[in-house]
């Protein structure tokens, strides 16, 4: 198969979903879990923890691994790892055996991310924000592909139904390994360009700024993981929905997501990269309202796609404008914004368990929305996009 450069845009969003579908599909598996399994929430949100502290403490030195040494054969292990670990976990009973399954799948999307990042900027050419946000559609589209799976799987098959997931994870693990070669051309071919741009321009990282906007998607990351973790269960026990319907909620949230993030890079491209995530946090406040405050599933389901669309349209534009302020650690920058950002807003999820256990999801759901309102104010801090601010000068 002869492939254009352009092309291979593409062929990392696959691999993008697949590698994140797992994860995504750990959060359609709660409601199942509390049911079945007879878990709390707090155990459940545990599992959530587990994962985000396995990426928290992985995606940086990998990312920093990355920009030292070319190892794209690593992405084929991180999606077969990402699909091993949560499609093995219907088959547990133990809670100890559980964490290890999500353990084993945190690591392994922690693997992915900094290489594949990477790559989709390397190929992209000057439209940044288009091919980033390529790559960042196959992660939200994970986020509907993964629950899909993960409910139909378990709900034709049982709990170890969970191993569907390895059908659409091994073959791509493969593939990924077929093109090894061909990536590490293209970070070689890359890093070139970026050396001889730094050494015209004397482009310089912008440490201060790039902190600025990790803590902004800190915030960001702790929306997401708090809306995929809690708002299937604000259905389950609020709303009075099934475990199915509850599961499948999060399929209503990545497939808004995906949409958003497809479009928000190429907005940003031409909107500016600040700007565009502004937008996408301060119109998330007056959703969030809504949704804490209905018990109406009509106008629950209404409010949660522009939720979604919202809290997306910051995702993508957020990875590139990390790379544009480190553009001499590409790896790192994408493995922070992408997965260690993330992972620590990740780490609210226990404690917000907790307070679905003793005070109800419907307290949950006001927390939330407070963390959006300090979100979007934190935004006016945000960077400027480097090549804009060299461009006004």
């Amino acid at each position: 198969m002869n492939l254009k450069k352009e092309h291979f845009s593409y062929i990392m969003m696959l691999g993008h979903l697949c590698a994140d579908m797992s994860l995504f599909a750990l959060s359609a598996a709660m409601p199942f879990l509390v049911v079945q399994k007879g878990m709390t929430m707090t155990a459940t949100a545990g599992l959530g923890f587990i994962m985000s502290v396995c990426q928290a403490i992985t995606q940086p030195l990998l990312g920093a691994m990355a920009d030292k040494k070319n190892r794209p054969w690593l992405m084929a292990l991180g999606v077969l790892m990402s699909g091993l670990g949560i499609g093995l976990i219907g088959f547990f009973d133990s809670y100890g055996a559980m964490i290890v399954a999500v353990a084993i799948s945190s690591i392994g999307g922690a693997i992915f991310h900094p290489d594949g990042s990477r790559i989709a900027n390397y190929v992209s050419g000057a439209s940044k924000g288009k091919g980033v946000s390529n790559f960042s559609f196959g992660g939200n589209l994970a986020g509907f592909v993964g629950p899909v799976l993960m409910v139909f799987g378990i709900s034709q098959f049982g709990m170890k139904g969970s191993a569907i997931l390895l059908l659409p994870t091994i073959p791509m693990a493969l593939w990924l390994l077929t093109l090894s070669s061909k990536f590490n051309q293209f970070v070689i071919e890359g890093q070139q360009e970026v050396s001889k741009a730094n050494a015209q321009n004397e482009k310089a990282d912008d440490w201060n700024g790039f902190l600025r906007l990790t803590g902004v998607t800190v915030l960001r990351s702790a929306i997401m993981t708090c809306m995929n973790g809690f708002i299937p269960m604000f259905w389950l026990y609020i709303l009075m929905q099934t475990e199915e319907v509850s599961g499948l909620i999060t399929t209503v949230i990545a497939l808004s997501g995906a949409i958003a993030t497809f479009i928000g890079g190429r907005i940003a491209d031409k909107l500016g990269f600040r700007k565009m995530i502004r937008v996408g946090l301060f119109a998330l406040v007056p959703c969030m309202f809504i949704l804490a405050m209905t018990r109406s599933i009509i106008v629950s389901l209404i409010f949660l796609v522009p939720a979604a669309v919202a809290l997306n349209l910051a995702y993508s534009p957020s990875v590139v404008l990390g790379q544009k302020l480190l553009p001499n650690h590409l790896g790192l920058a994408g493995g922070v914004t992408m997965g260690l950002a993330s992972s620590i807003g990740g780490l609210f999820s226990p404690i917000l368990g907790r307070v679905a256990d003793t005070q109800g999801v419907d307290v949950v759901m006001w927390i939330m929305f407070a963390i959006c309102v300090v979100t979007a104010i934190s935004s006016i801090i945000l960077p400027e996009d480097p090549d804009l601010k060299a461009k006004n000068a």
